[in-house]
């Protein structure tokens, strides 16, 4: 009589936890702290804005990073962040990113009303998405291209009739250039191991800028300053170190494709204390391109979430 032999039940493997509730914690946090980023960013903006006329880009870039490094080394100091992980090339690489995008954003303040500037610069978030897409970190999806497309359709629409204001066509030069510094500065802290520090990350930047001011000085006349200047440039180091710090922090561990469109707030900041500082009032066809702008940008975030 043959037995037959029973199989071996097979335990099953224990399936993998996938952290769907940390990556929903994770990416609330990086919202909350890009909400206050650029918070921070329109205010520094107002302030750089308001004395940008009567002193050198390197000037203001080399005071306000002075001012702007006694803060961050102070918050850094409090956290007893480690440095030697810091010593790495990427974190010069966002450095000299970080230095093009203040020079530029200086300059543009500079030429142009505020709310031009912060929404050519808002294009930064669909250069993410393409770029992330390309890179293949995120997978291809043609609704998010064909939401970006309308998205840049809205930074014609902001461009154009401005032109006919007698803005300088640098001042939406040096905007866009900006957004391109700022995309690639995010791409670039997004690929920053965990180990390095944020607060490493934000004290090795501002002095960048600082030193890269007082280079730019070498070449520019500086004036002295008056108090009303020295306590602008004072607070604008304040709002762009605290920006910095929420930003990187916003940046790492998170979807940047949910994260990055948060950034839109600063177009409604902009909008609203250019009217009330400057009396700015954005024509139809710019409130029409600054709705595209915003609307794409929404449009990534369901579309990026979508299973």
């Amino acid at each position: 009589m043959l037995l037959r032999r029973c199989p071996r039940r097979r335990r099953p493997r224990p399936q993998r936890r996938l952290p769907a509730m940390a990556s929903a914690r994770a990416n609330r946090r990086g919202i909350a702290l890009m909400l206050v980023a650029m918070g921070c960013y329109v205010l520094n903006d107002v302030f750089v804005k308001l004395i940008a006329q009567s002193l050198p880009p390197g000037q203001v870039l080399a005071v306000r990073g002075a001012f702007a490094s006694a803060l961050v080394l102070a918050i850094a100091w409090g956290t007893r962040a480690r440095w030697r992980p810091a010593l790495r090339a990427l974190i010069a690489v966002r450095c000299g990113l970080e230095i093009t995008t203040a020079l530029a954003s200086v300059v543009a303040l500079s030429l142009a009303p505020l709310a031009t500037v912060s929404t050519l610069m808002m294009t930064a978030p669909l250069m993410i998405a393409i770029t992330a897409m390309a890179l293949r970190w995120e997978p291809w999806q043609g609704s998010r291209l064909l939401a970006t497309a309308a998205g840049f359709a809205g930074v014609l629409l902001v461009i154009q009739p401005s032109a006919q204001l007698a803005i300088p066509a640098a001042g939406h030069a040096c905007a866009l250039l900006c957004a391109v510094s700022l995309a690639a500065r995010d791409l670039v802290t997004r690929r920053i191991p965990a180990a390095v520090p944020s607060a490493a990350i934000a004290v090795a930047t501002t002095l960048a800028v600082c030193l890269a001011g007082m280079l730019l000085g070498l070449v520019e006349h500086w004036a002295p300053l008056t108090r009303r200047e020295l306590a602008a440039l004072a607070a604008a180091a304040g709002c762009a170190a605290l920006g910095n710090y929420a930003l990187i922090a916003a940046c790492r561990g998170v979807d940047l494709s949910v994260v990055t469109p948060f950034r839109y707030s600063l177009i409604v900041w902009a909008m609203l204390l250019g009217y009330a500082i400057w009396g700015d009032v954005p024509p139809p066809h710019t409130a029409l391109g600054v709705v595209l702008i915003i609307a794409a940008g929404a449009f990534t975030v369901w579309a990026a979430r979508r299973p």
